[in-house]
């Protein structure tokens, strides 16, 4: 873990949680996720996977409409078009998968597991979190992450600006 008397760059942060292992994995899952649907070869690569993801993430910063809209003639965004073509982002992003579904137990049998989909993600998450030194003087507080699709453990807090979505604690420290 770096140490914060220097302070980390974004790309930093992720790479502390988002180690090689799980992007190996993701590439893997993706891989075959695509084969077991479609029979077809997609050939993701680690490299592809963190363009990929770097797309992604400029997509939730600079938002527009609709996706196809980053790669339209007249509002074309380069840092996302000039990285992967409309096509391909489209088909990475159906075949995207992080575990293996056909290990996953059915709902209502012993075992089930409502986090099984990014169970391994989540528990990498926790570890590396728990590496981080605290600070003498802290706080911790709910937060909601905004979601209102289908998930198990979504909840409504009334109180809250965004009413639905996943509670979560945060740990603050004063640095």
């Amino acid at each position: 873990m770096p140490h914060y008397d220097e302070v980390p760059t974004p790309l930093d942060l992720f790479r502390m949680f988002i180690t090689e292992d799980i992007l190996s994995n993701i590439v893997d899952q993706t891989n075959l996720n695509a084969m077991r649907k479609k029979n077809l070869a997609l050939k993701l690569s680690l490299e592809e996977l963190r363009r990929f993801l770097g797309v992604q993430m400029l997509m939730s910063i600079l938002k527009l409409p609709a996706v196809r809209m980053y790669w339209e003639n007249g509002i074309r965004y380069s840092p996302v078009a000039d990285t992967m073509s409309r096509d391909r982002f489209i088909s990475l992003r159906s075949f995207f998968h992080i575990c293996d579904d056909t290990l996953m137990i059915p709902k209502g049998e012993v075992g089930h597991d409502k986090l099984f989909k990014i169970r391994r993600l989540y528990d990498a998450f926790r570890e590396n979190l728990k590496k981080i030194d605290s600070e003498e003087i802290q706080s911790i507080d709910e937060q909601m992450i905004p979601f209102k699709g289908r998930i198990g453990f979504r909840q409504y807090l009334k109180d809250k600006p965004h009413s639905w979505g996943v509670k979560v604690f945060t740990r603050a420290g004063i640095s």
